[in-house]
């Protein structure tokens, strides 16, 4: 299991079958589902984007 955000261990990211041919990168907070990717770094950047979510950054969303 690895914690892609030093300062804030409770972010990890672990390889689980999800489905998938193969197993994906697993992002999570406490243990919760933040999302999955087949490639690392694309995990680490949704820890992130969470963190900062949880951390009151701006969030923009699409309008259809």
């Amino acid at each position: 299991m690895l914690h892609p955000i030093e300062k804030d261990k409770r972010y990890t990211i672990s390889r689980e079958w999800i489905g998938k041919d193969k197993p994906y990168f697993v992002a999570r907070f406490c243990g919760d589902w933040i999302g999955a990717s087949a490639f690392y770094d694309s995990a680490v950047m949704l820890a992130i984007g969470e963190s900062a979510r949880r951390n009151g950054a701006l969030t923009i969303e699409a309008v259809e």
